[in-house]
C-alpha cells in the first residue's frame, strides 16, 4: 500500500477531460455549503467535518479498491485513474453524507 506522502500527483483527483484536477472540487464545496442555508451554519460545518472524515476513511479508500478491480494498490503499479462514474458516486456520497449529517447535528445535542 503507497504512502501518502508518497503518492503521485495522478491519486489527488486525476482528471476528467485534460481538466488537470481544476474545478473538479467545486461541487464538493456547495454540497458541503448548501445544507447551510437549510438547517444553519453550525450544523452545516459539523456536516462538513463528518462528511470529510466519511470520505477520506470510507470513501475514497473504497473507491480505489473498485478502480483497481478490488486489489489494494501495489507501489510499483500506476495509479487507477478516477472515471465520471466514480466521481459522481464520491460526490453523490458526499452530498448525502453532508444532508443527513446537517439534519442529525441539531439532534446531538
Amino acid at each position: 500500500m503507497r504512502h501518502l506522502r508518497l503518492t503521485t500527483p495522478a491519486l489527488a483527483w486525476p482528471s476528467l477531460h485534460d481538466a488537470e484536477g481544476r474545478l473538479l472540487g467545486l461541487p464538493f464545496v456547495v454540497a458541503a455549503v448548501a445544507p447551510g442555508l437549510v438547517f444553519g451554519w453550525q450544523a452545516c460545518f459539523a456536516a462538513l467535518m463528518i462528511a470529510s472524515l466519511a470520505s477520506f476513511l470510507v470513501y475514497v479508500p473504497l473507491t480505489a479498491l473498485a478502480l483497481n478491480g478490488g486489489g489494494a494498490l501495489r507501489e510499483d503499479a500506476p495509479v487507477p485513474p478516477l472515471t465520471a462514474r466514480a466521481y459522481a458516486v464520491l460526490l453523490l456520497l458526499w452530498t448525502a453524507t453532508a444532508w443527513l449529517a446537517a439534519a442529525a447535528a441539531p439532534h446531538l445535542h
